[in-house]
């Protein structure tokens, strides 16, 4: 049934959390170009503070709390509203979105690259039609049903998801465990905070440094802004590809966040937004360590394709962390499924061993 009050309650308190929350774009006009022979310096000292201030945190543990709006739109979106609402099947919109809520326990071995965590979203996904502020009743129930043990290394990812439940309590009886290549699925890390897509930022940095160093190659265009306010200053780089006068994205970099990213956008080939990023900072132990951020990612036409606000909590760095957090066995129960698509096999945990049970096809690449 549709439920239109509850859908603007809902749309209005989401957006109140973070409206308050989460700081402002820093205005340009604050802002005065520096010199060009600056340009060098500023980059390789904002390389290496964000680089000295990350590669102090050895370890890392403590909770997201994760609230996400995803907009699915054509075909896709028709199939997964009959599968998993109450929609009228002679009514269903081209457009809906799926409002989300997680929380996730992670503890990151920071010096090996081991990643855990614990994603509990018991509440049930909301499904709305963004044009006419309808709700759509989900079917899918809430509980253990949502309970998600990940394991990221180098070499792999492990996900371990509930298979069947008891009747009488709702428990959970068994899991699958699925082991794939890393990065096949999205991961909520904090560590990303201090990446620009797949690289780590001070990388990204000292290669545009580089690029502009090397003589005979396509330079990017770089430009950065400067604006100073008592002890603290701001930086404001805008990156564009060579003979192009419109940048493809724009990052801000606070010395009260020790330098480190703060807010960014990136632009389509039009100029339209394609997406913003803003990062609160706390200092945790002389360490800055993300304490919110926000994302909204656009389609070319304007329309929000998702939006991802995170709070994190109780965070400690540099503590031990037991070696088996990051052993899939320590999550399995006896009868289990262990699925490995790397290796193309499938395995049942019996008597503490994975017993062989089938081959399985493996992905292609």
């Amino acid at each position: 049934m549709a439920k239109n009050t509850k859908c603007l309650l809902i749309i209005l308190s989401f957006a109140m959390i973070w409206s308050f929350n989460c700081p402002a774009k820093e205005d340009d006009t604050e802002f005065k170009i520096v010199d060009a022979n600056e340009i060098s310096g500023i980059l390789s000292m904002l390389a290496s503070t964000i680089q000295g201030n990350f590669e102090k945190i050895k370890t890392w543990q403590g909770r997201i709390i994760q609230e996400t709006i995803s907009t699915n739109r054509g075909d896709s979106a028709d199939e997964i509203l009959k599968t998993f609402t109450d929609v009228d099947p002679n009514n269903i919109p081209n457009e809906y979105q799926r409002i989300a809520k997680y929380t996730t326990e992670f503890k990151i071995d920071v010096e090996n690259n081991r990643f855990f965590s614990f994603m509990d979203s018991a509440e049930l996904y909301i499904y709305m039609n963004p044009k006419k502020n309808t709700v759509y009743q989900s079917r899918r129930r809430s509980g253990p049903e949502k309970e998600l043990v990940r394991i990221v290394t180098s070499e792999h990812q492990t996900e371990i998801t509930p298979a069947s439940w008891r009747s009488k309590d709702n428990a959970v009886s068994s899991r699958v465990a699925v082991k794939e290549l890393p990065g096949t699925s999205r991961i909520t890390d904090p560590r990303k905070v201090f990446y620009w897509g797949n690289k780590i930022l001070w990388l990204s940095l000292r290669q545009i440094l580089q690029n502009l160093q090397t003589p005979g190659i396509s330079h990017f265009g770089v430009v950065i802004k400067k604006k100073s306010a008592g002890n603290n200053t701001t930086y404001r780089l805008e990156l564009s590809d060579s003979g192009k006068d419109k940048p493809f994205g724009m990052y801000i970099f606070s010395s009260e966040a020790g330098f480190n990213q703060t807010y960014f956008e990136t632009y389509y080939d039009n100029g339209s937004l394609r997406s913003k990023k803003t990062i609160e900072f706390a200092k945790v132990q002389d360490v800055y360590l993300p304490k919110k951020w926000e994302v909204l990612q656009y389609f070319e036409d304007g329309g929000l394709m998702r939006q991802e606000n995170c709070t994190v909590e109780n965070q400690e760095i540099n503590k031990s962390i037991p070696d088996d957090t990051f052993s899939e066995r320590k999550y399995l129960h006896e009868g289990d499924i262990f699925r490995d698509k790397i290796a193309g096999k499938e395995y049942k945990y019996q008597d503490a061993n994975l017993v062989f049970i089938a081959d399985i096809k493996k992905p292609t690449k």
